[in-house]
């Protein structure tokens, strides 16, 4: 199981961690042919719903991008992809 977790600052209770689970990981390379940069994406459920893309960390040029059935074989039907 893997997180992905925001910190908050809570007056009361000091700090607190907010996690979601992370349901899949991809790997995609940056498009751009001066770049390339291989880059590794967790995505929550609700993330990969609403997917359409990334930014390279590398160029920081964004790059549009869909899922496909292979990513998530799983529940691929419950995208509405």
């Amino acid at each position: 199981m893997i997180l992905k977790g925001k910190v908050f600052m809570s007056a009361n209770k000091g700090i607190t961690f907010s996690r979601t689970l992370l349901l899949i990981e991809i790997e995609r390379y940056c498009f751009f042919p001066d770049c390339g940069a291989k880059m590794t994406i967790g995505l929550t459920k609700q993330e990969a719903i609403d997917y359409v893309g990334f930014e390279c960390l590398h160029c920081l040029r964004w790059n549009e991008d869909q899922l496909s059935s292979k990513d998530v074989p799983e529940w691929w039907s419950e995208l509405g992809k």
